[in-house]
């Protein structure tokens, strides 16, 4: 019997919270309120109490389920039923049947539940929207992360790099340096032997300028003259090879020079050769008025001198 009746119950809950038109007029609501007595009045003994747990349970189903109907219908339902209930009816013992206290009830019960699932749903709401807030929170702060990790990747691999530049750098200003080193004494070598070469040979001339004719000064003169220009000019070559630059890429390189040297002391030695067989040059002979005068002169301070110095005791006793 009470299985029947919460079934009932059940059923009417489910009907409340389909439309408000259902109690629209007095007579939808008389109907109600007879379905209502049906299911909780009872004659014989105490009134029929429905379950909380019922209650719950069908309230679940609605807020669940849309197409069941609605939490909010259904409380304005209730609320009409509870306001517009007055005891009209007679049992067949001719009794008044009244159940306002079980309609309060049932008010009571449903409005609180209603409270409760509604709190329920904006807290998950809440929740859920803060998941969601909180959610994409995460992936903005995973995207700075993931930004931040390759920022800081490509910073370390600049820094490396530049590391490693810096350091070939340092390298090739180390070589560069040894390379000017090379240069500078390749230079100062140069400069040194043709100095030397030119005053050892020009010495020699010079020494036997007495006992050469001019023709073989010239000649070895303009022989020594090629011969160092030459060296000088193929140790220059040297120096530039050891330093790792292109002798024939040099733009500035004057060549003109080179040839314009070499075939003015080419055409002095043919020059030189030519007058040797015509013997445009005498041989040079020594002065002999030049050697008498100087031997003369030898004499005259030799005279001079036995005057000035004094003459010895003994010398001067025997004298006397």
């Amino acid at each position: 019997m009470d299985q029947e009746k919460r079934e009932k119950l059940t059923d009417l809950l489910f009907e409340l919270s389909k439309s408000q038109e259902i109690l629209a007029t007095p007579k939808d609501r008389a109907g109600y309120f007879r379905k209502l007595e049906e299911i909780y009045y009872n004659c014989d003994k105490d009134n029929f109490r429905h379950y909380y747990s019922d209650i719950f349970s069908t309230l679940s189903l609605i807020n669940g389920d849309p197409t069941i109907g609605s939490l909010d219908i259904l409380a304005q339902n209730i609320q009409t039923i509870k306001d517009g209930y007055t005891p009209k009816n007679n049992d067949e013992n001719g009794q008044l049947i009244d159940i306002s206290k079980e309609i309060l009830k049932l008010y009571d019960h449903t409005n609180l539940d209603i409270a409760r699932i509604n709190y329920t749903t904006t807290m998950v709401g809440e929740t859920k929207s803060e998941l969601a807030k909180t959610k994409v929170l995460v992936e903005k702060l995973e995207v700075k992360i993931k930004d931040a990790e390759d920022h800081l990747k490509n910073v370390s691999d600049q820094n490396i790099d530049a590391v490693t530049e810096m350091a070939k750098d340092i390298k090739n200003s180390q070589k560069d340096m040894q390379k000017d080193y090379i240069t500078i004494l390749g230079i100062f070598a140069a400069i040194i032997l043709a100095f030397t070469g030119q005053f050892a040979f020009s010495s020699s001339i010079l020494e036997n300028i007495g006992s050469s004719t001019a023709y073989r000064l010239v000649l070895i003169a303009l022989i020594i003259g090629l011969v160092f220009f030459n060296l000088i000019w193929v140790l220059i070559d040297f120096i530039r090879e050891i330093c790792g630059k292109d002798i024939s890429t040099q733009p500035k390189r004057k060549w003109n020079w080179f040839i314009v040297v070499n075939i003015i002391l080419v055409l002095g030695i043919i020059m030189t050769c030519i007058s040797y067989k015509f013997d445009w040059f005498k041989k040079i002979e020594p002065n002999d008025d030049t050697s008498i005068t100087t031997t003369q002169t030898e004499s005259i301070e030799i005279q001079d001198t036995e005057h000035i110095l004094p003459s010895s005791p003994d010398e001067s006793e025997t004298d006397q």
